[in-house]
This record gives C-alpha cells, structure tokens and sequence, in this order.
C-alpha cells in the first residue's frame, strides 16, 4: 500500500479484502469479531453522537480509508441512545421525513426515551415515533381566531 514510500508491492487488491474475509468466515464457520479492523461489522459503524455528527460533516474525521476502498458498501450510522439529532434528523430524512427544529426536538426527546429501553432502534420504530408525535400534534385543539 505504501509502494511510494518503499518501493514495493504487494499486489492486494483491497477492494476485495471485505469479500473475502466474508469466503474464508463461510468456509471456516467462525465470521471475524465485529470490532475487527476493516473487516469487523463495526469497523465502518458509528454510535457515538459527535463521530455521527462529524462523519455526516465530513466522513474523513473519523474514518482514515473509504468502505469502498475495501470493499464495504458504506458506512453505517448505528442509531441508539448515544445518537444525537444530527443522525436523527439524517435518518428520518432518508425514511421521508422532515421535521422542523421543534418537531425534531421533541422526536429526539421520544427517541431517547425508547433508544433507553430497547438495545436495538429499527427504521419501524423511528417511524413510530415521529407517527405518534405527528399524530399528538393534530389532536391539539385548534384555538379560535379572536
């Protein structure tokens, strides 16, 4: 990889070391550790608010190599209870949704509430919550014009 430094090559195609690091995991039965470099299924995922946030901004913050470079699809933003609104609000807009600021604070506030109680948050509970707060919001009473 650093043939201009030392002048030599290896000849790894590190476009395919996801795929078969896959292979071999099939044929040995034993898939690498999720916290495994480049390989791991963590190794392109991120929970912590500030690194989702800084890799929504610019992926290169957080991530020295590209998921394409080796083979991974991209990156993936695990939502849970240490996501912030940065990843909240990029979620619910790939699902369709768009919130103004006070809808998404109060969607944040449902999602910390569930991303507490449950270990796992799907696009069908993110779906949910913004369905119930919607919902909460239309049954507040219309106020009459003066």
């Amino acid at each position: 990889m650093r043939g201009d430094r030392y002048g030599v090559s290896t000849g790894i195609k590190l476009e395919n070391l996801y795929a078969t690091s896959q292979v071999l995991g099939q044929i040995i039965t034993f898939r690498p550790s999720p916290n495994k470099a480049i390989v791991g299924d963590n190794a392109f995922a991120h929970e912590s608010g500030i690194h989702q946030h800084g890799m929504l901004a610019n992926p290169l913050c957080y991530e020295i190599m590209t998921p394409s470079l080796v083979g991974v699809a991209k990156t993936h933003l695990v939502l849970g209870k240490h996501s912030g609104r940065a990843a909240l609000r990029h979620r619910l807009e790939q699902l369709g949704f768009t919130l103004t600021r006070e809808e998404l604070q109060q969607t944040y506030y449902r999602f910390v509430a569930l991303a507490d109680r449950k270990k796992n948050i799907y696009d069908q509970d993110l779906v949910g919550v913004v369905s119930d707060h919607i919902r909460e919001k239309r049954r507040e009473p219309v106020s009459e014009l003066d």
